[in-house]
């Protein structure tokens, strides 16, 4: 009777039909993530007027969601390892549709607060589930460019929420674009049909003939002979612990990777958060700072398919360090633009780098940790490393209410940028001096380096 293991027949799978679906279900899925975002940004003006903010105050409001996100990310990303990938991502996406449907009612902004802290829970888990997932499905030589085109729908979901706010926001009013972000219920049942569950979760759940089926659908169907044997080389998840990333042979790369997630996060949500601000500051409508937002989040869509054609060609940790310090330079550039016409290029380059890095940095774990580790440290790194995006918008506002050259702020947010890069660089050695030490090689987005 032959044996097959599943997580090597889908890395030298061929891409098909199968892929495709499971990334395209997974980059919808971030819809949810990149709309949540880029809609409080857009709507910060309209609650610092409605409700007397300052912009620090504005700022606390915008943390709220991303301290959910934090605790959802950890908790439901190492849950997934144990119970599932399907049904832990359908969860998170009904527990955020749910509250940030209700976030629109809110009649204060501490209610406010607290009901997006709920629907960030949900949300928490929704990108690293997302990652992995289509990381799971990808043949070995797509897998890191799969999770950046999957990551795609995050930027998509930001440039919907511009679009929407830009147009609704001032007729509307806020309330009505907010609770818009309820949509993702209209997924589920999408879900519940269409999309497959990990085969390595499958088999160790004794779903063979599922796990079969599936298989069938991806290779020749003579490939699996049935009565095939069907096993999981990587170990059960229910004996995997979080506590093994902090073991010595992984603790330095998990921390130096979630101060890298927290900066790269840091930057991109101080400016998804303050963008439209920022440029109302520098003598523009809030209007315009919509559009530039829309720009923003349009060159988002544009950085990670570029960085997800890079990565087939070049190893993921250089595309990453690249777009950090690309990001910074643009940030600082930024700083010192005061024509409308350069704002727009330098927004639309801002968004176009700092999501590429984003997503660049999610395909990253996938890369330096084991197969059995990838959902828990993708889901921890992601998890510590929102403190940074935390801070981002909260950073933002004091610096606003702090009233310093626009200059001063933009160069502020560039410096995470800087300490992104140097933590991933740092990883990087510390794997190559890992793995020569082992006498094996180093893969790195499927090459040998």
């Amino acid at each position: 009777m032959p044996r097959i293991d599943v997580a090597e027949f889908m890395s030298r799978s061929r891409l098909g039909r199968t892929h495709v679906v499971v990334a395209a279900l997974c980059g919808v899925c971030l819809l949810a993530d990149g709309y949540d975002v880029g809609i409080f940004g857009a709507i910060v003006p309209s609650l610092i007027r409605d409700w007397h903010l300052s912009s620090t105050v504005a700022g606390l409001l915008g943390t709220a969601s991303l301290a959910g996100m934090l605790l959802g990310s950890i908790i439901l990303g190492s849950a997934a390892d144990r119970i599932g990938r399907k049904p832990m991502m359908i969860l998170a996406l009904a527990v955020f549709s749910v509250f940030a449907g209700l976030s629109s009612f809110a009649s204060g902004p501490w209610v406010f607060a607290v009901l997006r802290f709920a629907a960030g829970v949900g949300l928490g888990g929704v990108l690293p589930l997302a990652a992995t997932l289509s990381s799971e499905y990808a043949p070995a030589r797509w897998r890191s460019p799969f999770i950046m085109w999957t990551s795609i729908g995050f930027a998509g979901g930001g440039l919907l929420s511009a679009l929407i706010s830009r147009v609704f926001v001032a007729d509307w009013g806020w309330r009505v674009v907010v609770g818009t972000g309820a949509f993702p219920l209209l997924l589920i049942p999408v879900l519940c049909w269409v999309l497959p569950e990990s085969l390595e979760q499958l088999v160790r759940k004794g779903k063979i003939d599922a796990a079969s089926q599936i298989m069938r659908r991806i290779g020749r169907p003579e490939s699996i002979p049935c009565g095939a044997e069907l096993y999981v080389s990587a170990p059960a998840a229910e004996n995997i612990s979080p506590a093994r990333l902090f073991e010595p042979s992984y603790r330095s790369r998990t921390l130096l990777l979630s101060v890298a997630f927290g900066g790269c996060l840091l930057m991109l949500y101080a400016i998804l958060t303050w963008l439209p601000q920022l440029v109302a500051n520098a003598g523009f409508s809030v209007s315009s700072g919509l559009t530039m937002l829309v720009l923003l989040n349009g060159g988002g869509m544009v950085g990670m398919v570029v960085n997800g054609t890079l990565a087939r060609r070049i190893p993921v940790v250089w595309v990453l360090i690249a777009s950090y310090l690309a990001t910074s330079l643009v940030l600082v550039v930024l700083g010192f633009a005061r024509t409308g016409v350069l704002i727009a290029v330098l927004a639309f380059l801002a968004g176009m780098l700092g999501y590429a890095s984003s997503v660049a940095e999610n395909a990253y774990p996938a890369v330096v940790f084991p197969a059995h580790l990838r959902g828990t440290a993708t889901g921890w790194c992601l998890g510590i490393g929102r403190i940074g995006g935390m801070i981002g918008p909260y950073l933002g506002g004091a610096l606003l209410d702090a009233h310093l050259p626009l200059a001063a702020d933009y160069a502020l947010f560039a410096v995470a940028g800087l300490l992104s890069a140097t933590a991933v660089l740092m990883v990087h050695r510390l794997s190559l001096n890992t793995a020569e030490s082992d006498r094996t090689p180093l893969i790195v987005s499927e090459r040998i380096v």
